[in-house]
């Protein structure tokens, strides 16, 4: 396999990707083939190889690059994964960036939302931070809100690109942000709730 930091590789990597975004728009995953891919990005079936070992292996690499700024969103808020307004506006911002991009890989795996990778780092990252402001302490109801929580709000992404991104994605935010406050609810002391809502 090639050096992923070198450019010449970025590029390579970049223009095979692009090139199967392209192709998904006539027809679907399981009909492209290396040789087809190879021929679109205008490389050769062995500079394929020396990046991919599969058109597989191109997907995983795009919902890894998902994860990477998905993770660095939590990571680098300002504020605690808990403030559900700041996050999702900022994943909201990332989305909107290149929204063909993000309804291309939702068709590559239309299940990229509701389960797998996506879900599961979002769900730790919600399950931590429940820890420190939670009245209750036990696992299995820190697992429960934590997975409410992210389904839901992973849900309404879901629904919108399933609905051909018609709506606003400010209001998707909204709308998560209330279901998430008062699911709550209960849970969560009042003075620790209002740091959430605002």
């Amino acid at each position: 396999m090639s050096n992923p930091t070198d450019l010449r590789v970025i590029k390579t990597r970049r223009t095979i990707r692009n090139a199967l975004i392209s192709l998904l728009a006539e027809k679907e995953l399981s009909d492209i083939t290396i040789s087809e891919l190879s021929a679109h990005a205008e490389i050769n079936r062995k500079t394929f190889y020396r990046h991919y070992r599969s058109i597989s292996d191109v997907v995983t690499e795009m919902e890894d690059d998902l994860l990477s700024n998905f993770s660095d969103i939590l990571k680098n808020s300002r504020t605690s994964i808990l403030d559900i307004g700041a996050v999702l506006t900022e994943i909201s911002a990332l989305i909107s960036s290149d929204q063909e991009y993000f309804a291309k890989l939702m068709k590559l795996n239309p299940e990229l939302f509701s389960g797998g990778r996506v879900k599961a780092m979002l769900r730790r990252a919600v399950e931590i931070a429940l820890r420190d402001v939670c009245k209750i302490t036990d696992e299995p109801t820190l697992h429960a809100l934590s997975e409410f929580t992210v389904t839901g709000i992973l849900s309404l992404y879901s629904a919108w690109f399933d609905g051909n991104c018609t709506g606003s994605l400010d209001t998707i935010a909204e709308i998560a942000r209330k279901m998430v406050t008062d699911g709550l609810k209960g849970f969560v002391p009042d003075e620790k709730l209002r740091e959430i809502i605002s």
